[in-house]
């Protein structure tokens, strides 16, 4: 594992464990919890994971669980937590195009 930042997408054991071993190097994980499987805190994955880091709006973090909410917005709140984590200023209003 080397980044500083992980964005997790359902998973399994695997990911769960992966999850952990960033966490305890001190890297950042952030869980789009609405897909299901580890990323909602199942197989063990790691609860500190699940709890909204300092650097997320509250907004932010409610959107990687709402499984109601636009895609494009789950999406947009991810881009701005991880842009957050890693120190980057983006817009609030981020387009994600194809």
């Amino acid at each position: 594992l080397l980044g500083d930042v992980y964005v997790t997408v359902e998973g399994g054991p695997d990911v769960s464990l992966q999850a952990r071993m960033a966490l305890a190097r001190g890297a950042a994980v952030v869980p789009l919890m609405r897909t299901g499987g580890a990323s909602e805190g199942k197989f063990d994955f790691p609860q500190e994971a699940l709890r909204k880091p300092a650097f997320s709006s509250d907004e932010q973090w409610a959107l990687l669980s709402d499984t109601d909410a636009p895609l494009d917005e789950s999406a947009a709140a991810a881009v701005a937590i991880v842009a957050a984590w890693i120190g980057v200023s983006i817009s609030e209003d981020v387009s994600l195009q194809a």
